[in-house]
């Protein structure tokens, strides 16, 4: 091999490396680019707000452009084109395939609004001028990909970034949809949301709470909002000394606007703070604001649901029927669903109406004795009579031993014959913990 060849087989070979590095960055760019326009997966890129999806495409397909220029001294016209081509298609890529955002009772009233009526409803452009047809073709494809489904345009005045995150996750979990979609425009931000669940007439109602409707055809499902971020509460008033001073003239007030906000973490940290301060002052208005903001679904926020429960056990009134029926609603949805339950809400269950809570408790604890010993303690000897009958000589020892010591705390003369069936069980250690509660039940203590 001639010396020229061998001083030229280096950089030939740092040239090609050079080249597939590029070509592969820029090609995984376009696929990534390509998937984010599906309605079925979520990348990293289509999470992103438009003006950051630029950056990001621009930056990947300028750092393919600057490795590609210096791999080879030969076929410069190629390579020219290369780069040209990555350097357009990383400014267009964003236009070519738009990566969209995703996210994850009775009908109320409609609020007072003009509703435009058809015979055929089709998503139109609102009246005040602000969107043109094509901007609704996003709205229009989904209306078209599922027909069945019950979507919604919603466009909205004066958006920032951070203010169209908090509205889109919002709106989301007020209006219990699939995912809703926020889209750039000039003086706003339009938000597609998917596959609502609410009726027609509470979407009215929600999308009034982000400011005033001015335009709406609820049959069509296009709103158009001024959004005010005073009435949608997504800026405090209040100074962070103020929303955490109990002794402070505004504490109250300061915290039931909080919990008015559609931030589920404010809404959480100011019900927490209410709870923890018990003030005895407006107990009643705090206890109907908490009340009013229950009626919102909060089963996307579990963390924040059970704050507002917590907070409600503190100044809801002993015997508030309105009250308990949302902490038994809450306590029978997390039973059924496999969840733990905050303990206040159990205790206060419990104390309001301990016989309800016999059967549940019982079960729960059956099944995980460490967990609800506390609650099945507030029980006390009313879990006799539900607990018993399942108490067998096969009954798995475990379970055996936590019945024993909850009989030696609270057993009474109707867990006698129980306990003389396991005076009978095999397990030397089971007979001798009930020979010793069965005389100390016999000798102590009462039916």
């Amino acid at each position: 091999m001639s010396r020229a060849l061998q001083a030229e087989q280096p950089y030939s070979m740092a040239g090609k490396v050079r080249c597939s590095l590029s070509v592969l960055l820029f090609l995984i760019c376009v696929f990534v680019f390509m998937l984010g326009d599906s309605e079925t997966y979520k990348t990293p890129i289509n999470q992103l707000e438009p003006e950051y999806q630029f950056v990001v495409s621009v930056g990947i397909c300028l750092v393919s452009a600057i490795l590609l220029l210096p791999s080879f001294r030969r076929h410069r016209v190629a390579v020219s084109l290369g780069v040209l081509l990555m350097l357009s298609m990383g400014g267009t890529m964003p236009l070519f395939w738009h990566a969209r955002v995703p996210e994850s009772a009775p009908a109320d009233e409609e609020v007072p609004v003009a509703e435009v009526a058809t015979p055929h409803p089709e998503p139109e452009a609102p009246k005040a001028g602000r969107l043109s047809a094509e901007d609704l073709e996003v709205f229009r494809a989904l209306q078209a990909e599922a027909p069945r489904q019950r979507h919604y345009a919603i466009y909205m005045t004066r958006q920032n970034s951070s203010t169209r995150t908090m509205v889109r996750e919002s709106l989301t979990r007020l209006l219990q949809a699939e995912y809703a979609r926020a889209y750039t425009r000039a003086e706003g931000a339009l938000f597609v949301v998917a596959n609502v669940r609410v009726s027609g007439g509470n979407v009215s109602r929600i999308a009034s709470r982000y400011g005033q409707v001015v335009y709406a055809n609820s049959a069509a499902g296009v709103y158009e909002v001024d959004f005010d971020a005073e009435k949608a509460n997504l800026v405090s008033c209040y100074s962070a000394d103020v929303l955490t001073t109990p002794h402070n003239p505004n504490f109250v007030v300061a915290n039931v606007s909080e919990l008015m906000c559609m931030d589920p973490m404010r809404v959480s940290a100011a019900a927490n703070m209410l709870a923890s301060a018990n003030v005895q002052v407006l107990r009643r208005d705090i206890r109907d604001a908490i009340l009013q903001v229950l009626n919102d679904p909060w089963e996307s926020e579990p963390e924040t649901l059970q704050s507002l429960l917590e907070a409600l056990v503190v100044y809801a009134p002993n015997g508030d029927g309105v009250a308990l029926a949302r902490l038994r609603e809450y306590f029978e949805a997390s039973r059924s669903q496999g969840k733990g339950v905050s303990p206040k809400v159990m205790r206060r269950l419990i104390a309001e109406d301990p016989d309800a809570m016999v059967e549940p408790v019982v079960q729960l604890w059956s099944a995980n004795p460490v967990v609800w010993n506390e609650m099945m303690a507030a029980l006390g000897s009313r879990a006799e009579e539900v607990l018993l009958p399942g108490i067998s000589l096969e009954t798995d020892l475990q379970l055996l031993d936590a019945v024993l010591k909850y009989l030696a705390d609270f057993g009474t003369k109707r867990a006698v014959p129980t306990l003389q069936m396991l005076q009978k069980h095999p397990d030397s250690l089971v007979k001798h913990k009930a020979d010793r509660i069965l005389n100390d039940i016999l000798q102590h203590r009462a039916d």
